[in-house]
């Protein structure tokens, strides 16, 4: 197994984690909703989420990564909702690219019953979900089809089409913490795929700055999250200012639904009961819906 592939594995495992303590949360309004989150740990952070009381943990992430707590919370939700917005409309086929431990397809079954899910991510990441699942239900749905990929070394479009997945019905696809780590040319592969499948067909998406992957760390999260990045070495290379966002898809024959700031992200998913937001997001990371 490669490095990148053994990171992959760590950063789904993180992923989940924070998932898992935001599943914690008393209020309903802004609780993570992701119950199967905690299925994925490993050991260690199966003790910490066990042990340690959640405002501990929210505390600690908080202090590492601030923004990130919060940015788990928006993106899981804006993704749920955006999936049942989509099943609604009538959508075939649910593609999930780079899926790591989303419990989607699990979460969503009945939703999804007579919906083929295709789950793409790296062979090790892969398996590990499996032979977790493998404990956690006593069979997995025959809707769910996953493909083991390489994605530096294998065309995404080619497997899928080779294991069913059809342009010609109507599709969503999920792409959550990837496109910032992709050169541009990959990211403009991925849409125009996209494009090519039937009208009504769409996608939702995070991504970085412009001004953060050409430096800036001033938002919100962002000077942690560039030591972080430095320390891996695993930098950002696709990133979008607002006013490019709708050009950049418009070449990719793709049209905004919406496209959230930060700021929008915030007041639809961490304001409390009592009408306060006691937390943010990552300050240089938007999240784009769009249809073909």
């Amino acid at each position: 197994m490669t490095a990148k592939q053994k990171l992959a594995i760590k950063s789904a495992e993180t992923v989940s984690a924070i998932r898992a303590v935001a599943n914690k949360e008393k209020d309903p309004t802004i609780r993570c909703n992701d119950y199967l989150a905690h299925h994925f740990l490993g050991s260690r952070y199966r003790l910490l989420t066990g042990l340690l009381p959640q405002w501990i943990m929210k505390t600690a992430i908080e202090w590492m990564s601030p923004g990130s707590y919060g940015f788990i919370i928006t993106r899981t939700s804006l993704f749920d909702r955006i999936l049942e917005q989509e099943i609604a409309n009538g959508v075939s086929q649910v593609v999930v690219l780079g899926a790591g431990y989303d419990s989607r397809a699990f979460r969503f079954a009945e939703k999804l019953k007579g919906i083929k899910v295709f789950e793409l991510d790296f062979p090790g990441t892969q398996m590990y979900k499996r032979k977790k699942l493998a404990t956690l239900v006593r069979q997995v749905p025959e809707n769910i089809v996953f493909i083991p990929i390489d994605f530096n070394e294998q065309s995404f479009d080619r497997l899928l089409l080779k294991k069913g997945f059809s342009t010609q019905k109507k599709t969503v696809f999920l792409w959550e913490g990837v496109s910032y780590y992709l050169p541009e040319a990959v990211v403009k592969k991925v849409l125009c795929f996209v494009s090519s499948c039937r009208e009504g067909s769409s996608i939702v998406f995070d991504y970085a700055t412009r001004d953060f992957v050409n430096g800036d760390v001033t938002s919100f999260g962002g000077k942690q999250i560039s030591k972080w990045l430095k320390k891996i070495d695993e930098p950002f290379l696709f990133g979008l200012n607002a006013n490019q966002t709708s050009g950049f898809l418009r070449k990719c024959n793709l049209t905004i639904v919406n496209d959230y700031s930060p700021e929008d992200l915030e007041n639809l998913y961490l304001v409390n009961m009592k009408g306060k937001k006691p937390r943010r997001t990552l300050g240089h990371v938007r999240m784009v819906h769009a249809k073909v």
